[in-house]
């Protein structure tokens, strides 16, 4: 039996050197409003905090949302003294001690412990002087926000860094440019979206691979092709026609042993089967780079976090073109095409066309919260968006919910 939680969490990827994903940073904001504005060092935050990893991290276990990586967990001042966060295994989280936390005996003791027990320490969005230089002798990670920052600015900061040996962690890296840069400064990791900010080529070619899937993609769609047609033309394409039924076998479909197209139009129906090579398109990019790994697990959580609040707002018959706003929203990204140019040649309804390139229409809503509940814009979620009560209070467990059925999906893991 799921429980309902009462806070909102989402994740934030944070990358090495080599663009893998080394753990992901845990976004949490208790869903009452009364508390969404308090001070990260009132007490009243500190007890959502620690109802946080209480209800949170250990009712339902980290690995439901990191997938078995690392999760870097903010603590305040009263998570160190009270000893809440020796709940949280040393081995699978970074403790992120924040900004607004002193350096005093009882703070500096408390971190102490803290590492002599096992765990990792980093000083979140950190901001040099000598007065901290106990507490850097005891981290392992300090974060830098990078946002705005020059390049001369970041070098300097980290020249005062190095002599502590801590590896530097690049926060709110928005655009690949700002990736590059903070390579060229020597940042062990990274953190922030630049990953999914699209940057497309002008006139570039789809690959031969994904240009057959939307081939088979709008054939599907098209009420003039019958099934042996459809049939045929799968048969034409071994290798696709196996990934496609390894991913409808992969997943909880109802039916047992799919063996054939045929058999899963008559069995799912073409509606099915086109959201199945909606995802066999989408996780086609994931073997390109661990950057496009990652951007193919958010679109695919996309989807199914779309899906569940269009069916929770009771609107169920759109269910499934939710789904597929939401899984196509990143597609540009993965396929550095420009999404209007995309859209032309994906055969998909015009509301669908509307959400993904003007974020409007029927379907925009619940992608908007999406979006908005990944980047922990809270306040967007709660206040600006409009999606009923039933739908927020919900929010949380539907979002884990579609973490986990894209980790449990993914054809490429």
């Amino acid at each position: 039996m799921r429980h309902t939680l009462d806070i909102a969490l989402a994740r934030q990827p944070i990358f090495d050197q080599t663009d893998h994903v080394v753990g992901y940073e845990l976004l949490y904001r208790r869903t009452a409003l009364d508390t969404a504005a308090l001070p990260p060092d009132d007490p009243g935050a500190s007890q959502m905090s620690t109802d946080t990893i209480a209800g949170t991290f250990i009712g339902m276990g980290l690995d439901r949302v990191t997938g078995g990586r690392r999760a870097f967990v903010n603590i305040d001042r009263w998570m160190l003294l009270d000893g809440s966060v020796r709940v949280l295994d040393p081995n699978h989280v970074v403790l992120e001690v924040l900004e607004s936390v002193p350096c005093d005996s009882e703070t500096l003791a408390a971190c102490k412990a803290l590492v002599d027990d096992g765990y990792v320490l980093a000083l979140d969005d950190f901001e040099y002087s000598e007065a901290y230089e106990p507490l850097l002798r005891l981290a392992r990670i300090v974060k830098l926000d990078v946002l705005g920052k020059s390049e001369a600015e970041l070098a300097e900061k980290l020249k005062r860094l190095r002599p502590f040996g801590v590896r530097c962690l690049a926060e709110r890296v928005e655009s690949s440019a700002m990736r590059a840069m903070c390579a060229r400064l020597g940042f062990d990791l990274y953190q922030g979206y630049y990953f999914a900010r699209p940057e497309t080529l002008s006139g570039r070619a789809i690959p031969v691979e994904q240009a057959q899937i939307i081939r088979l993609l709008n054939l599907l769609r098209d009420p003039n092709q019958s099934d042996a047609v459809l049939e045929e033309v799968f048969r034409r394409d071994l290798s696709l026609t196996l990934k496609l039924l390894r991913l409808v076998n992969s997943a909880s479909t109802g039916h047992v042993g799919v063996t054939s197209i045929g058999q899963g139009i008559r069995l799912l129906g073409r509606d099915a089967l086109h959201r199945w090579m909606g995802l066999l398109l989408v996780s086609s990019m994931a073997t390109r780079s661990p950057v496009h790994d990652e951007l193919v697990q958010m679109a695919m959580i996309r989807a199914r976090f779309c899906e569940l609040i269009t069916e929770t707002f009771g609107q169920r018959r759109d269910g499934g073109a939710s789904f597929v706003a939401g899984l196509f929203s990143l597609l540009d990204a993965l396929m550095e095409v420009s999404m209007s140019e995309l859209v032309t040649q994906l055969d998909l309804c015009p509301e669908i066309k509307q959400v993904l390139v003007a974020r409007e229409g029927p379907y925009a809503p619940a992608l908007r919260v999406v979006e908005a509940y990944e980047s922990a814009r809270w306040m967007d979620v709660f206040n600006t968006i409009d999606i009923g009560d039933a739908v927020l209070e919900n929010l949380p467990d539907l979002y884990l919910r579609a973490v986990e059925w894209a980790q449990a999906n993914n054809v490429n893991a």
